[in-house]
């Protein structure tokens, strides 16, 4: 029998990679999900389950720390990105709010890639407690390539 953190890590890597596509959530399930995160009023940034992401302290200049950090170029792409992502008209604003999403960046030689990966929602029982994740997002995961010269959107793709 898996146990519990095993299996959310495994549907966290399914969701991203479009594996999990094919699973169904129960539609109650669901509203109970978007419920809890709408209702939801914390402090902190949220990870996959809605859940607070562990608080890490200032440590910008250990050399440990500049791996994880994002190189300056991107933050150009990132607004042209963001602000495409606020104009979707089939969602909402609540949909479009950062919080319910992680954001990543790459690039290949002509483009800047950036992702915006939509948030597991939480699981919730029938006594409305949180137990684990489900295969499903608030908003919409979006990919964008952004031409590293023009700085104009190449290619933008929907996940479900």
């Amino acid at each position: 029998m898996m146990c519990r953190a095993a299996l959310s890590l495994l549907l966290t890597l399914m969701i991203s990679s479009g594996l999990a596509s094919e699973i169904t959530v129960h539609k109650d399930s669901l509203q109970r999900s978007i419920d809890y995160i709408n209702q939801l009023d914390v402090g902190c940034t949220l990870t996959d389950g809605y859940v607070c992401a562990d608080v890490e302290e200032d440590s910008f200049m250990q050399p440990e720390s500049w791996q994880r950090m994002t190189p300056a170029a991107y933050m150009q792409a990132w607004q042209i990105a963001y602000e495409d992502f606020q104009q979707i008209s089939d969602l909402t604003q609540e949909q479009k709010n950062l919080r319910h999403y992680k954001v990543g960046f790459t690039e290949n030689d002509a483009q800047y890639i950036i992702v915006l990966l939509g948030l597991a929602l939480p699981f919730i029982d029938e006594q409305g407690k949180p137990d684990g994740i489900v295969n499903a997002v608030f908003g919409r995961s979006t990919k964008y390539w952004i031409d590293k010269d023009s700085k104009q959107i190449v290619k933008r793709l929907f996940y479900k």
